[in-house]
């Protein structure tokens, strides 16, 4: 990121990694398309930040390096210790009315596929024991519950493909800044999509009410609560496939991070997929001592707007 100032204002220059292909036409319809998204709804109220765009393109690419350019602001993200009820509440506001929105635009990436193949896994957990990642011995020790979630990962995406909507896509704490005041601004569209309005509350209620740290039910369910409230689709019929995709997502972040820690060429990334390894155990090991619990409330929410 760069701060750009010029004689006719302040601007945020966002340059996109040099391994983004932007000779990739694809690549660039999308990046492109993920700024329609937050300019579309921007246009219905919502508070997204979109970039600037230039004869109809958002995404600006110089010696095929890609940027965006967007207007300056100084409200900032708040950091994990510093979320309250009514940051998350506000943002569980605002996905319900970008769901009830309903907005349609081409070029967005497809919807998920399951990216990992079994034996694939016992290959890279057996070579990090041996490399002693840490985690590598409870995870081999875990394989077969890693793999029967693996096995329900075609047919949950399957179900949740069935009804999507254009959506954030990434809508944790790191991608809303705050003004001094309390306002909200969602800013990094690069992963809008279409996709699952149940799967991604579910996993923005979990995200907000501290899965990856102090987890606590009363928060999931606020948020779910003030979803629900507002209009927002949360369907009982997609509540198991839900489940099943967030945990196959945290058991793939966690495995492409043991791909990470493995490494013997960067000692950064090594250290940052350590770290990742420790937090996605973490969120995995949450997610199974509430399941029962969790799902409870959701399907209560679903059916009734979480009123007893």
């Amino acid at each position: 990121m760069w701060r750009l100032e010029t004689p006719t204002g302040t601007y945020a220059i966002k340059q996109f990694a040099n391994d983004v292909d932007m000779c990739d036409a694809a690549t660039r319809t999308r990046l492109n398309a993920t700024e329609t998204v937050a300019r579309k709804f921007a246009g219905r109220g919502i508070p997204a930040l979109a970039s600037l765009s230039r004869a109809g393109e958002h995404l600006q690419v110089i010696d095929n390096v890609g940027y965006l350019v967007f207007p300056w602001t100084d409200w900032k993200a708040r950091g994990r210790n510093d979320i309250d009820q009514y940051h998350a509440q506000t943002v569980a506001a605002i996905l319900a009315r970008m769901h009830r929105a309903d907005i349609h635009v081409e070029g967005l990436a497809e919807p998920s596929t399951w990216p990992l193949e079994a034996e694939r896994v016992t290959d890279l957990l057996t070579l990090a024991q041996q490399r002693n990642v840490r985690e590598a011995t409870y995870m081999l020790e875990r394989l077969d519950d890693i793999l029967a979630v693996f096995n329900r990962q075609d047919t949950a995406l399957a179900t949740l493909s069935r009804s999507t909507r254009v959506s954030h896509g990434d809508l944790d704490h790191k991608n809303v800044v705050w003004s001094e005041g309390g306002d909200p601004l969602l800013i990094d569209w690069e992963s809008a999509r279409a996709i699952n309005p149940t799967y991604e509350t579910l996993l923005e209620a979990l995200d907000w009410s501290g899965i990856t740290a102090q987890f606590e039910h009363r928060p999931f369910e606020q948020f779910l609560t003030v979803y629900a409230g507002e209009g927002g689709d949360l369907a009982v019929e997609s509540i198991p496939a839900a489940f099943d995709a967030i945990l196959g997502g945290w058991i793939n972040w966690m495995l492409y991070n043991v791909g990470r820690a493995v490494g013997i060429e960067s000692l950064r990334q090594r250290a940052i997929g350590l770290q990742q390894i420790d937090l996605a155990v973490g969120a995995l090991l949450r997610l199974e001592k509430h399941s029962s619990r969790l799902q409870e409330i959701a399907y209560r929410c679903a059916a009734r707007g979480c009123r007893e």
